[in-house]
């Protein structure tokens, strides 16, 4: 008992030696540590617009704290990163370069002629080219040549190596040989040698050629005038058009490749993830059924690498030895149709100050899991809460940002993707599989026979004789009706949506099971995420490819066309807890790149946003007032459409008050039950009163809110979203060597 006493007596007299500490003078004290444990761990990210040299100076000085975006190719510069031991750097390998090339005509609608409308002439550039001169001399090093396919550092070269060095042996550099073709070919298409330059029609044959000045210093602009040099070289003459990035991509994605303004185009690109499986990338890249930009609108390839790399990318093949067959003859047919000739696969640096830690990308740099990673560290290596981040790259805020069809430049993307948004899987940058982000786990089942295999214990795998859709399932839509059409009614003859080509067998069935917790899920304007935002993702995707839909888009048939040619089906098993059900002739070798989440995506780069943010672009895009395509603007004249800044704002503003005044609900017939009257009244409220906080309609689930965009100053802020609900170190474990 008096032990007791005693203690009691000791607790006492140490609470109040606290209090009078605590009541006493703390001036001098430093302010006790903060503790988070949910969202990112640092406060903010600012991202300027800065050249390569002048940012690696700012990051010797200590000004900046990390290169975000353009991996570091410059020889010079990369050595004053290397020596300074202030700074780190982790390599990547997912960029590449390319002489990109017009393939229409053999007339332009002017009457000249366009040489490289002859596959033998593009190819014969793969003669022509030193490769090996371009990365020694150039780059000096910083990356390996290329032939039939970019990323050397990944599978495909793994798998095939013998492929590739046989593409590579019979394209090596013969200057005479590509000569030889090229005077061949041109007497061929009725074109004359007078002196040394090749005429038709009475005039020079001239080449507009354009040069993109800021990608891979120093590569560009110096490779490129190498390149003009090469096509004087053969009797061209050559229009020499040096201009940046911002400028330079409008050829590709705005012109009309027929109106011959220009011939060649200096590519440059880069992996947003690690890609396991490339074999989908002749149809893409090759073929006019994938990218809607029109100059991929103009490729005709001939039906036999069609065919070859059709069944590539449907996965239509049982075996990896018959996938092996496939490939080798995907990669002979593409040098000889050579739409693009393949010229560097790059190594790139990408630095940051070594009291600051994120995870890098193997292929992307910083990529996927920058938001969830970065942080600084203390003196012996443990993170630090709070702290501003300060980053530049090579541009910001070129072009404009919309959720639908928005900007496709890297560094545009680099932040939108990557910092401000989030999906249902998140790939790991170190070996290209995929956690679950936003979904709790998976099922996937896969026809018998397949090769397909899983490495992580998020999901099953199983194997089935045979799959096919339910007829409840939706695989259609009727843009008239607004409603899906399901599997039932494609199959029944009785019915107005019978198709009798349709199939409903397929080669995968992935589930998906999303947490008890998704539905609280909040947006960075106060709304939490609802099952109507995963269908209106779903609706648009139909809807703008549909020619009776309010907004159309020619553009998007293609792709629309190459998602039904795999899809099967997509039914909701359970809406709470939310249970996605999905069937798909489209298989892929890791059971992991099999899923399907349906966490809301829009456009070429999947990017989220709610349903009441598409809205108000839905709206705008029905009256032509913006559209959301820059190929629909051009087309029409009218403002490619911009969520954060611009002209667009202040239309986005009527089409918000509109939709309040009306409480409209988009697509009610279908998402009438699944949006009500009080749930419209309150998204709307809320982005009301986001735009009037922050001034756009930017507005996500990500760790980070856009906060301000300064346009004319070059300069993006990322402020932490105080109510993200992710535990801070959830994905911590992404830093760790997988070795």
């Amino acid at each position: 008992m008096l032990k007791k006493v005693i203690l009691a007596l000791v607790v006492v007299v140490a609470v109040v030696v606290v209090l009078v500490l605590v009541r006493g003078d703390t001036s001098d004290l430093p302010p006790p540590p903060e503790v988070r444990t949910t969202g990112p761990w640092v406060d903010e990210i600012v991202i300027s617009e800065a050249g390569r040299a002048l940012a690696v100076s700012k990051l010797e000085a200590g000004d900046i704290d990390i290169w975000f975006m353009g991996a570091i190719t410059d020889p010079a510069l990369f050595h004053t990163i290397e020596e300074h031991p202030d700074i780190q750097y982790d390599f990547s390998y997912g960029a590449f370069t390319d002489l990109i090339f017009n393939v229409s005509g053999p007339y332009f609608r002017d009457g000249t002629l366009n040489p490289f409308s002859d596959a033998q002439i593009r190819e014969a550039f793969n003669w022509l080219i030193d490769r090996d001169l371009l990365i020694g001399e150039f780059l000096q090093g910083m990356g390996e040549p290329i032939h039939a396919l970019a990323g050397r550092a990944f599978a495909e070269y793994d798998r095939y190596p013998h492929l590739f060095e046989a593409i590579e042996d019979y394209y090596a550099y013969d200057p005479d040989r590509a000569k030889e073709i090229i005077d061949e070919r041109m007497l061929a298409l009725g074109a004359e040698l007078v002196g040394e330059t090749w005429h038709y029609d009475g005039d020079e044959v001239e080449i507009t050629f354009v040069i993109v000045t800021d990608w891979f210093p120093p590569l560009y602009p110096a490779g490129g005038e190498y390149i003009a040099d090469l096509m004087e070289s053969v009797g061209f003459s050559v229009e020499r058009k040096l201009l940046p990035e911002s400028a330079a991509v409008r050829y590709l994605v705005l012109d009309d490749p027929l109106d011959g303004t220009y011939n060649a185009f200096t590519g440059g690109w880069a992996f947003a993830a690690i890609p396991r499986d490339e074999g989908q990338r002749f149809y893409a890249s090759d073929t006019r059924f994938v990218r809607p930009w029109p100059r991929w609108k103009s490729l005709d390839p001939p039906d036999k690498y069609v065919d070859v790399a059709k069944r590539l990318h449907d996965r239509d093949y049982v075996t990896m030895a018959e996938r092996e067959e496939l490939f080798e003859e995907a990669l002979w047919l593409r040098m000889e149709f050579s739409p693009q000739i393949l010229l560097a696969d790059i190594a790139g640096a990408n630095p940051w100050r070594t009291n600051l830690n994120v995870r890098t990308d193997l292929s992307m740099g910083f990529g996927w899991g920058v938001a969830q990673t970065i942080h600084f560290i203390d003196e012996v290596g443990d993170p630090i809460i709070g702290g501003m981040v300060k980053g530049e790259q090579s541009s910001v805020l070129s072009d404009p940002w919309n959720p639908v069809d928005g900007s496709g430049l890297a560094a545009d993307l680099n932040i939108f993707r990557h910092m401000l948004q989030e999906r249902g899987l998140m790939f790991d940058g170190r070996d290209g599989l995929m956690h679950p982000w936003r979904i709790e786990r998976a099922e996937v089942t896969v026809k018998e026979g397949l090769p397909v295999q899983k490495t992580h214990d998020w999901l099953t795998l199983d194997f089935a004789e045979e799959l096919q859709a339910p007829e409840d399932a939706w695989v259609d839509w009727d843009p008239i009706q607004q409603r899906f059409i399901t599997v039932g009614e494609k199959t029944d003859p009785g019915s107005a949506y019978y198709d009798e080509d349709f199939d409903p067998s397929a080669h995968v069935k992935s589930v998906v099971y999303y947490p008890d917790v998704f539905y609280s899920i909040p947006m960075h304007d106060g709304s939490t995420i609802s099952l109507a935002d995963i269908i209106m993702a779903l609706i648009v995707k139909f809807d703008r490819a549909m020619t009776y839909s309010d907004i159309y888009d020619e553009g998007e048939e293609s792709r629309l066309e190459g998602f039904m040619a795999s899809f099967r089906g997509v039914r909701i098993v359970s809406e709470d807890p939310l249970v996605i059900e999905s069937y798909s002739k489209l298989w892929n070798l890791d059971a992991e790149s099999n899923v399907n989440t349906w966490f809301p995506a829009y456009g070429q780069y999947d990017q989220f946003a709610p349903w009441h943010v598409i809205t108000i672009g839905k709206m705008a895009e029905t009256d032509n007032a913006l559209v959301w395509s820059t190929g629909k603007a051009s087309e029409l004249m009218v403002e490619w459409m911009d969520y954060t800044k611009g002209p667009s704002l202040p239309i986005l503003r009527d089409y918000l008050d509109d939709a309040i005044a009306d409480n409209y609900i988009p697509y009610e017939p279908t998402l009438g039950n699944y949006i009500t009257a009080t749930e419209a009244a309150e998204r709307y409220a809320n982005l009301k009163a986001w735009d009037e906080e922050v001034g756009h309609f930017w507005a996500t689930t990500a760790p980070f809110y856009l906060y301000r965009v300064h346009p004319v100053a070059g300069i993006i802020e990322l402020r932490r979203f105080e109510d993200h609900p992710d535990p801070i170190d959830r994905w911590m474990f992404l830093l760790e060597d997988l070795s």
